[in-house]
């Protein structure tokens, strides 16, 4: 039995992992597994030589590799705290072991890891999975690193042939997850890519931070950062502390940031004008979830008409999880009068939620406002730059002390925090088509999708901070909201619709965001050559109307995550975002997470092992 592995990250980590755990359960005398990646184990996002200031947006003891009650089982955290990290770093073959080092040693159950340390962790498992498979004389592994897979072809009896340079490798079965990877340009990539080879100036488009090259913008230069998501704080970082600056805690939850000159000045922007919202300082354990109590699976399936929920309903239900949060935390925080459990049993049971808060007789401020979550600066009038930076630094400065306050404190970072702990709930929606296709296609994949990366995946409050301090230093200015650029006058220019006089000229335009991972328009060769092949295609979805438009997501059977049409063929992860929910996650010690299960499943269907109870949503 030969299977073949494509992508060595966490999740093709996962699928090696499982498949030597449930092998011995199987009725195959021998299994060779082909594990194949252009980077190394770890992947192209984990790799271990990266700035040790790029960090992760997940408290260290929420992450593992392990499955639950796997012997020898090590969190990341755990993993860092203990000697075997020491020990494991040491033997490296890296320039920045010293870095790794310091960093490693800093880090408790609730720290932001940075991400050359997860590399180093992702390389320590799965060294523990090489010296399993030597103890085992019925498995083999080769590892093919550092290497394309250039074509993937089906031939007899259902089986594949992989394809790195000139040698081809046969598998009987093959599971694929790729990760962060390329895409084709599009129309406007293309137009401002040409532009800024035409008139000298830098364009950086969509990818890993760690790897642009930003050594043509000088310290004498205006930058414009599209997009503030996670991307845009590794390049802040990159073009600020990577250049020799460094903050200073002034001892009040505030920084300073002492320039070192190299530093650009940098234009920040996106459609909606507001950076994400800052993940909380941690205070749950590694294995504590707040349950839904609203958008249950029980009270979705209730809201079902002909097989659907509305997407209306299914946004009410979502919404009053977080406001039953955000109450909760509020009066325990601010209103000792109130009565917090009486407040909990009473908003589970009322049918008008408004009038149970009017009662309670709250500010205007303090009172739950999704529009306003959702656009902080709405009702701000904006009329120049300078002006637009204090109400934004005023809002992160709220933010933050929220955020500061922990997960289980702010009223608002604290309740937003809940939106982590109803993924599996919104998988459950997705994966068992619970949407109209119309409602999927218009109101989830559109505004909610993009709202739910605002509000829930952030970087760590340090980061709010970073930015708060260097806007204080004049480096960073955030453009209002509706961003515009175009190439005009040999330089990028930028403005926002909401003063559009104001126009900003720079010298280079940095795309803050990883590609999107939409099969149709994938630039990687896995992707395309098995387009080409006729192995795979987008999942088709078919609106009222009659037409048809693809999902991002390769089309697959969500009850085994095989590829439709393809009995030998499966894929997870990020090549099926759209029909899953969050797939780029690492699992959560500790709480069954729905990942672990998945993969286990897969690695059952791999091994011909009947899976009884199939995990559905992941």
């Amino acid at each position: 039995m030969k299977i073949g592995i494509i992508g060595a990250g966490p999740r093709g980590l996962l699928m090696l992992n499982n498949l030597i755990q449930n092998f011995e359960s199987s009725d195959h005398d021998n299994l060779t597994i082909h594990l194949f990646d252009r980077a190394v184990a770890g992947g192209r996002v984990w790799k271990v030589k990266q700035p040790i200031s790029l960090i992760m947006n997940t408290p260290a003891n929420e992450l593992s590799l392990f499955d639950d009650g796997q012997k020898d089982a090590l969190s990341i955290s755990e993993w860092c705290q203990s000697n075997i990290s020491k020990e494991f770093i040491n033997s490296l073959d890296v320039d920045n072991k010293d870095e790794l080092l310091t960093a490693v040693n800093k880090i408790n159950d609730r720290s932001y890891v940075p991400r050359a340390i997860c590399g180093a962790y992702c390389q320590w498992f799965f060294q523990q999975l090489v010296e399993q498979i030597k103890d085992n004389d019925n498995i083999n592994l080769a590892v093919h690193f550092n290497q394309n897979v250039d074509n993937v072809e089906k031939v007899k009896n259902d089986s594949f042939v992989v394809s790195v340079g000139d040698v081809d490798y046969p598998v009987d079965k093959l599971v694929f997850s790729l990760g962060q990877q390329e895409n084709k340009l599009t129309k406007d990539q293309e137009s401002l890519q040409k532009y800024a080879n035409d008139y000298g100036l830098t364009y950086i488009l969509p990818g890993e931070a760690d790897e642009a090259d930003l050594s043509t913008i000088t310290s004498d230069q205006n930058v414009i950062i599209r997009g503030m998501g996670l991307s845009f704080n590794d390049f802040v970082s990159r073009l600020t502390e990577g250049r020799g600056g460094h903050f200073t805690d002034n001892g009040d939850d505030t920084l300073t940031y002492h320039a070192s000159g190299d530093e650009p000045t940098i234009y920040a922007g996106s459609r909606r004008g507001v950076p994400y919202y800052p993940k909380a300082i941690s205070q749950k354990a590694f294995n504590e979830n707040y349950p839904a109590v609203f958008l249950t699976n029980e009270n979705v399936d209730k809201h079902l008409k002909d097989g659907h929920i509305s997407f209306e309903d299914f946004h009410m239900l979502l919404r009053l999880d977080i406001e039953y949060r955000y109450y909760s935390f509020l009066f325990s925080l601010k209103h000792p009068e109130i009565d917090v459990e009486d407040f909990q049993k009473k908003f589970k049971e009322t049918d008008n939620h408004n009038a149970l808060i009017g009662s309670y007789h709250l500010p205007t401020e303090e009172v739950f406002d999704w529009d306003k979550i959702l656009n902080p600066v709405a009702g701000v009038k904006i009329s120049t730059l300078d002006n637009y930076q204090e109400h934004i630094k005023t809002w992160l400065k709220e933010m933050i002390d929220d955020a500061l306050l922990g997960s289980k404190t702010g009223p608002v970072i604290g309740s937003l925090e809940m939106l982590r702990d109803l993924r599996d709930n919104i998988r459950y929606v997705l994966s068992n088509h619970l949407f109209t296709n119309d409602d999927l296609v218009h109101k989830y994949l559109g505004r909610f999708s993009s709202d739910m990366k605002f509000l829930s995946q952030g970087a760590p409050a340090v980061r709010s901070q970073e930015i708060l301090a260097l806007m204080d230093a004049g480096i960073v200015k955030i453009i209002g909201p509706q961003m515009q650029v175009i190439g005009a006058n040999h330089k990028f220019i930028t403005r926002s619709a909401f003063y559009g006089e104001e126009i900003i000229q720079v010298d280079a335009l940095i795309e803050a965001r990883t590609n999107a991972p939409v099969t149709k328009v994938s630039a990687n060769p896995v992707i395309t050559s098995m387009m080409d092949n006729g192995l795979i295609k987008p999942l088709p979805i078919t609106l009222s109307d009659g037409e048809t438009v693809d999902n991002s997501s390769v089309d697959i059977d969500i009850k085994t995550d095989q590829v439709i049409g393809q009995p030998n063929l499966y894929t997870w992860g990020l090549n099926t975002e759209g029909l899953y929910f969050v797939t780029s996650a690492i699992p959560r010690p500790g709480v069954n997470d729905s990942i672990l299960r998945a993969g286990d499943d897969i690695a059952k269907g791999l091994l011909d092992i009947p899976v009884e109870n199939p995990t559905i949503y992941m």
